[in-house]
């Protein structure tokens, strides 16, 4: 892979006719990272589709491939896609939220990370070529309509917050600090 490419959600050999390709995001992105956050939304968006079809087929063909994918985005990506909005973003924002949006989305944060261990425990059998488990469709299926709805909400509300808001030095504050978390992950 290319030094300038963040690491692919896709499982390597996809691209086969698996239906799990999601092109890496740039690391020159990473420039504005406004435009990554937004751009990883709309990834996420993708990646919601595919858990969809894995919770509603877990036995259909491209079901293990995807759950492998799904499995790292929800186990390695999520995770650090979290800590870039509520250790570097929402910080820089609280003095805009008039409303309690930040801690809305926080909470959203918490209850979908319960449900991503749910989840995942269900890709980490299906990416092995077992069963996901009882629950495992209502589980993901939760998580995909929650996960929609709080993606919904932070690019309507909150990117244009952070657009309108935010000062350039705090804008490049917020790319190093993105950065050096991926540099350390």
């Amino acid at each position: 892979m290319p030094a300038d490419e963040v690491p692919p959600i896709a499982p390597s050999g996809a691209g086969t006719g698996g239906g799990a390709d999601v092109a890496p995001l740039q690391a020159a992105l990473l420039d504005d990272p406004l435009d990554f956050l937004s751009a990883e939304h709309a990834r996420q968006t993708v990646l919601l589709g595919h858990l969809e079809r894995v919770a509603r087929d877990p036995q259909g063909r491209t079901a293990r491939e995807l759950a492998a994918a799904l499995l790292r985005w929800v186990t390695e990506e999520l995770p650090l896609h979290v800590a870039d909005e509520e250790r570097s973003l929402y910080p820089r924002l609280a003095r805009f939220d008039t409303e309690g949006m930040l801690a809305r989305l926080c909470e959203d944060h918490r209850r979908d990370h319960a449900l991503a261990a749910l989840v995942g425990a269900g890709l980490r059998r299906l990416s092995a070529g077992r069963a996901p488990g009882p629950g495992f469709a209502g589980e993901a299926l939760k998580f995909v309509a929650n996960h929609r709805a709080h993606l919904a909400l932070e690019e309507a509300r909150l990117a244009p917050l952070a657009r309108r808001g935010l000062m350039p030095e705090e804008v490049a504050a917020l790319a190093a600090e993105m950065s050096a978390r991926r540099r350390r992950h």
